[in-house]
């Protein structure tokens, strides 16, 4: 089966999908990337209520582990995005 055409057969929509294969380029060689929301909104020219709806249902479908990151002093951090399939 080809990278993404597991994506493709799932009933995922446009733009999870675009969503999806922008975290799979952006991620390390450990399947991880830290990059906002607003940074992936900018990238994609979409509002950030966009992506966040579409890692919402990449993450109910399974295809992405979203941890929320926090300093020391408790303030927020960028995510931690794992892309598991």
């Amino acid at each position: 089966m080809r990278e993404f055409e597991m994506i493709y057969l799932d009933e995922v929509s446009a733009m999870a999908v675009l969503i999806y294969r922008y975290l799979r380029d952006r991620q390390g060689k450990h399947e991880n990337c830290y990059v906002s929301h607003k940074k992936i909104a900018a990238d994609n020219k979409c509002s950030v209520s966009t992506v966040k709806r579409a890692i919402k249902e990449l993450e109910s479908k399974g295809y992405v582990s979203l941890t929320h990151r926090r300093r020391a002093n408790g303030s927020k951090q960028s995510n931690l995005y794992t892309c598991i399939k």
